[in-house]
């Protein structure tokens, strides 16, 4: 789940230092691709340990917060300056 969770960022940051807006959607979708598996890594662990339900419920929702966010930076893609 660490490696999902720091994958996120580390991809939204490498996609702000490329120079197509290709290249910042790509590694857009490979950030959403880290929050969809961490997203299930949490729902795994909700069934394995549901003692901890309401914080793993909790995360699962920032989680989806994040991909949502994603969706909407991969389709609307800051402009690329000058």
């Amino acid at each position: 789940m660490m490696r999902a969770a720091w994958s996120v960022p580390s991809n939204i940051a490498e996609a702000c230092g490329r120079g197509t807006v290709g290249e910042f959607q790509q590694f857009i979708r490979y950030a959403r691709g880290s929050a969809h598996e961490l997203r299930s890594q949490l729902q795994m662990t909700h069934l394995l340990e549901p003692s901890h339900g309401a914080k793993i419920r909790g995360l699962e929702s920032r989680v989806t917060l994040v991909i949502k966010l994603l969706n909407r930076l991969h389709d609307h893609p800051p402009r690329v300056r000058d």
